[in-house]
């Protein structure tokens, strides 16, 4: 199997930096080009008033944030990719990413909920798996102490 596009999911936690490190070594071995997706999801009004709009803007600034630190990741490690923001039920907007730039696998990380918080919750990366129109890699947080922020600090 010939690995050309990789997607990567991050949503700012150091479990998807984990799994953005082995996509970023994935894609080092395949020659592989790098997406990175975030998704933002939306919001019933009534949150947005509990909450209130500036919190909401800055959750998107730091998702933002996130994405061009990820992509500045990428670049240092020699790796081609390309940044998506999108609205929506996550899951959704990552099965339909995946089929739009018809991607060779994805990569992403779980948090390892169980019982009955998994129940409540549910799982994106349960429900990416079952969807997804390509094989998925699903990672838990490694441990390692490094930061994307600082190239040469993810070596493996």
């Amino acid at each position: 199997m010939l690995i050309k596009k990789v997607l990567v999911l991050t949503d700012g936690s150091q479990n998807s930096r984990s799994a953005l490190r082995y996509a970023v070594e994935l894609c080092r071995n395949f020659n592989a080009s790098l997406h990175l997706l975030s998704v933002i999801e939306d919001m019933p009004s009534y949150a947005t008033l509990e909450v209130g709009s500036e919190f909401i803007s800055k959750v998107q600034e730091a998702i933002k944030s996130e994405v061009v630190n990820c992509s500045g990741y990428c670049e240092t490690s020699g790796i081609s990719c390309q940044g998506e923001i999108r609205h929506g039920v996550p899951y959704e907007e990552i099965v339909n990413y995946a089929k739009e730039i018809d991607v060779d696998l994805i990569v992403m990380a779980t948090h390892g909920h169980t019982g009955l918080s998994h129940i409540l919750l549910g799982s994106v990366a349960e429900k990416v798996v079952r969807h997804a129109p390509c094989p998925v890699m699903v990672t838990r947080i490694d441990n390692k102490d490094w930061d994307i922020t600082k190239p040469g600090t993810c070596a493996v």
